[in-house]
């Protein structure tokens, strides 16, 4: 009866305030695409953020953090976010009404939209349960995600890694929002180059000191020799034990026509010069496709979430997130 009176709530408000989530979504989108193209940022290194603000509105991951970043980014428009989101967040408020995609946990069934929710919520936990066991953080192709800070704490040396206008725009952000960053050291770097590895040496990095290093949908983005190397430079340059938090995308999902929303997606990111490349099969035994590479590049495979086997045409996983160590 609660559901019924919650669903019901949410449709009734979606239809009265539908005008203003259509002006809103309109807004945001021409604000994101715009302004991206100006500062020649990554269009998808915004939209990374856009999760984090609506799980914070939803009471499901607060980040008052994410809210005062996205109130002084150019490229992202909090205004947009509320009047898109007015009728569910309004629903929320009245009959604590929340979305499905917010909240599935169950692996084969998350999809190509809650899968967004479900990765930020899992590297969160991840990231808590193991680094207290290191102490240094690796962040590589931060973006604009701010998890970070949540561990700006003089025990744990902090390094973001990031190319010169993503790095230069967050600083500026940052400043603005006045979010206080003491203990990370910022690097700018492409990791295409193969010489991010010593950047990040030279800022103060320890190769004798157990570290966690998080690579999240960045290799996506990477050719696979790159992803290889950036993986195999990890084990060169890091003590025993230290892990890395990783995930990966299905051929099937960025490559042919698993989801028709991920084939728009990619003709919109063509448009900001940006690409997908490396994937990985996933028809068969992804735990084995996983260790394959984790294992050619001297990584040892501990935890591995495999996700959507449920929610494709194929009937086979398209998310994986992985935990290694050293």
């Amino acid at each position: 009866m609660i559901k019924i009176l919650q669903n019901f709530t949410y449709i009734l408000l979606q239809i009265i305030l539908l005008p203003i989530s259509l002006i809103g979504m309109s807004y945001a989108n021409y604000k994101q695409q715009k302004n991206s193209k100006k500062a020649k940022i990554s269009y998808t290194a915004g939209q990374v953020i856009q999760g984090k603000w609506i799980l914070h509105y939803f009471n499901i991951r607060k980040d008052y953090n994410i809210i005062k970043f996205i109130k002084n980014f150019p490229a992202e428009s909090h205004i947009g976010f509320y009047m898109m989101f007015s009728a569910a967040i309004l629903a929320n408020n009245l009959v604590n009404f929340i979305p499905k995609a917010l909240i599935k946990n169950n692996l084969d069934d998350i999809s190509s939209y809650s899968f967004l929710f479900f990765r930020t919520k899992k590297i969160d936990q991840l990231v808590k349960c193991n680094i207290e066991k290191v102490e240094q953080f690796v962040v590589l192709g931060a973006g604009f995600d701010l998890r970070s800070i949540r561990y700006n704490n003089d025990k744990l040396k902090v390094f973001e890694l990031d190319k010169k206008n993503t790095q230069k725009l967050k600083l500026d952000t940052l400043k603005k929002a006045k979010i206080i960053t003491n203990n990370i050291t910022y690097i700018e770097c492409d990791l295409n180059n193969n010489e991010w590895s010593i950047d990040l040496i030279k800022q103060g990095f320890n190769k004798n000191k157990k570290t966690l290093f998080l690579f999240e949908s960045v290799g996506c983005y990477l050719e696979e020799d790159i992803v290889n190397n950036i993986l195999s430079t990890i084990k060169s340059i890091s003590a025993k034990g230290s892990m890395v938090i990783q995930d990966i995308y299905s051929t099937r999902f960025l490559h042919q026509d698993e989801f028709q929303r991920v084939k728009r997606g990619k003709k919109l990111i063509q448009n900001f010069g940006e690409n997908w490349n490396f994937t990985m099969n996933m028809d068969n035994n992804v735990e084995a496709e996983i260790s394959k590479l984790l294992e050619k590049n001297n990584l040892i495979p501990l935890e591995n979430y495999i996700c959507g086997k449920n929610s494709t045409k194929s009937k086979n996983p398209f998310y994986a997130i992985s935990l290694s160590k050293v």
